[in-house]
C-alpha cells in the first residue's frame, strides 16, 4: 500500500516543486519506488524530469482525471524515470482541465480514484502541487495521507503556513479526509548571511510548536542548475550542504510515514 504525500502551500515560490523533485529521487536512491504526480498546470516537475517531451504526453494526469480510468491507463500514462522513480506528467493544458472539473461529478476524488488504481504498486506516492486553492489541490489533499509544507522563509510564506494549515484543518472536517495528518515543514532557502532567516524560522517553531521543522535547506545556486539538468542536487553536487539537507528529509519523511 502506498503512501500518499502531498506537497503543497497555497504560497507560490516557496519550492514545492524542488522537494517534490529531490524528495521523490532521494527515496528512489533509498529503494523505495516512488511515484512523482504532477497536477500543477505550470507543470515544472514535468519540464524538468522529461523536457519539450511534454507535448507528447497525450496520457496526462489531465485525462485521468477527466474519464473514469481504468489501470491500465495510470499504468500507459506513467513515464519510467529511472529503477525506482516513476512519473504521471502534468501537461500544457491542464488549466483546461480544471474548468471541466468543476461541473463533473464526484469532483473532489477524481485524483483518489486514479492512485487506488496504482496504490499497490509503490511504496510512496509524493504529488506537487499548484500554488492555489483550487479543485487539484482539494484532490490531492483528499487523496493523500500526509502533507508536506516547503515554507521560504519570508514573512509573506510564514503566512501562508497559517492558510495551508485552515485548508487542511477543513478538509479534516469533512468525510473527503478525516485522517489527513501532517508530517511537517521544510523551511527552504535558509541562510545565514542575513537575520532574516533565522528570525522566521524561529517565529514559525514559535507559532507552530506542534508541527516540527523537519527540513532546513540552504540556499544555493546548485539546485537550479541541477533542475536545469533534469537530475537531483544530491547527484549534481554531492557535497553540497542542500545535498546532505535532502537525503536527511527523505530519512525523516520515512521515519514518520512509515513509522521506522
Amino acid at each position: 500500500m502506498s503512501t500518499v504525500i502531498s506537497v503543497a502551500n497555497q504560497k507560490g515560490g516557496v519550492g514545492k516543486t524542488t522537494v517534490s523533485l529531490n524528495l521523490g529521487f532521494a527515496l528512489a536512491k533509498k529503494g523505495y519506488d516512488t511515484l512523482l504526480v504532477d497536477i500543477d498546470p505550470q507543470f515544472n516537475l514535468t519540464f524538468v524530469l522529461i523536457g519539450m517531451d511534454i507535448v507528447k504526453c497525450t496520457n496526462n494526469i489531465g485525462e485521468l482525471l477527466i474519464w473514469d480510468v481504468k489501470r491500465e491507463k495510470v499504468e500507459d500514462a506513467t513515464i519510467k524515470i529511472n529503477d525506482n522513480l516513476y512519473l504521471v506528467p502534468s501537461h500544457l493544458k491542464l488549466s483546461a482541465v480544471e474548468r471541466h472539473l468543476m461541473t463533473s461529478y464526484m469532483r473532489e476524488q477524481r485524483l483518489r480514484r486514479v492512485l487506488e488504481k496504482v496504490e499497490h504498486d509503490y511504496d510512496f506516492i509524493i504529488i506537487d502541487n499548484p500554488p492555489s486553492l483550487g479543485i487539484f489541490l482539494i484532490n490531492s489533499l483528499g487523496a493523500s495521507d500526509y502533507v508536506l509544507i516547503p515554507s521560504e522563509l519570508s514573512y509573506f510564506s510564514v503566512m501562508g503556513v497559517q492558510l495551508m494549515l485552515d485548508v487542511i484543518n477543513e478538509i479534516r472536517e469533512t468525510e473527503l479526509n478525516p485522517k489527513l495528518d501532517i508530517i511537517g515543514i521544510v523551511a527552504n532557502k535558509f541562510t545565514k548571511q542575513s537575520r532574516i532567516p533565522q528570525l522566521r524560522l524561529d517565529q514559525l517553531k514559535e507559532a507552530y510548536p506542534d508541527l516540527p521543522v523537519i527540513g532546513i535547506l540552504p540556499r544555493t545556486v546548485a539546485v537550479e542548475k541541477s533542475q536545469e539538468a533534469g537530475i537531483p542536487v544530491f547527484e549534481f553536487d554531492p557535497n553540497n550542504p542542500v545535498s546532505k539537507a535532502f537525503l536527511k528529509l527523505a530519512d525523516e519523511v520515512v521515519r514518520y510515514a512509515k513509522k521506522e
